[in-house]
């Protein structure tokens, strides 16, 4: 029996359009509906390809003007009964998401220095031609001081963009590089009234600052309503299915 295996979340919707890869199908309890499709594992062949076809759908229904709370890594049910008992169960949880993140769009940005004077460096080339235990801990405290330096800078640099960016966006998430000469990654909650201006700022800043940038949206709020309904180790153990013989 095939699964129904879930999307993402909608509130006060009737139909969506049904489009390749997917032919999502509402089930729906008051004013909130489930977005599923049947057994994505017989499309896809991993899961990277399945979240990429995900985000593409996506795409296709932005001009419907839907929120979309998205579940990321996704998860199946037995049942269309079990869907409407999952409705029932969150629907507080649900109106508490819609509310927070109703009207809005997420864009991610990526940011690295242009020129940048070193690449990752792995633990196996500090252990390179080491002669003493002693020699590897001075080697390690030199890297871990220059990640230091690097972890303030990208503090400024997120600081300085979530200031200059703040009467466009609702909210913003950020990750900290965590070794030396990764990119800092941010991710903004835009209102859909506040789009061109905050595009605008965005394209402004970037040419002030001279860093290199890549980014994208908009997107649903993925970094902002991400509605877990099973803990995160199963999630994991699941995603290392994707692509192995059943």
């Amino acid at each position: 029996m095939r699964r129904p295996y879930l999307l993402g979340f909608i509130r006060n919707c009737t139909d969506l359009p049904s489009e390749l890869p997917f032919s999502p199908k509402l089930t729906t309890v008051d004013a909130h509906s489930v977005i599923w499709c049947k057994s994505p594992k017989e499309i896809f062949t991993t899961k990277q390809d399945f979240l990429s076809a995900m985000l593409q759908w996506f795409k296709q229904i932005q001009h419907l003007q839907l929120t979309v709370l998205p579940i990321q890594s996704g998860v199946s049910v037995s049942n269309e009964v079990q869907l409407i008992e999952l409705l029932r169960t969150y629907q507080r949880e649900l109106d508490l998401w819609f509310d927070r993140v109703e009207g809005c769009a997420e864009y991610c940005l990526t940011i690295s220095q242009k020129n940048r004077e070193f690449a990752h460096e792995a633990y196996s080339a500090l252990r390179a031609k080491v002669q003493s235990g002693k020699e590897y801990l001075d080697r390690m405290r030199v890297s871990h001081q220059l990640i230091e330096k690097e972890v303030g800078q990208a503090r400024e640099v997120i600081s300085q963009f979530c200031l200059r960016l703040t009467p466009w966006i609702k909210d913003y998430w950020f990750e900290i590089p965590q070794t030396r000469g990764a990119g800092i990654s941010l991710g903004f909650l835009v209102p859909n009234t506040f789009k061109q201006e905050f595009i605008n700022e965005l394209k402004t800043l970037m040419d002030e600052v001279g860093l290199e940038d890549e980014w994208t949206g908009p997107w649903p709020p993925f970094h902002f309503s991400s509605f877990s309904l099973k803990p995160e180790s199963f999630l994991i153990r699941e995603s290392l299915t994707w692509g192995k013989p059943s």
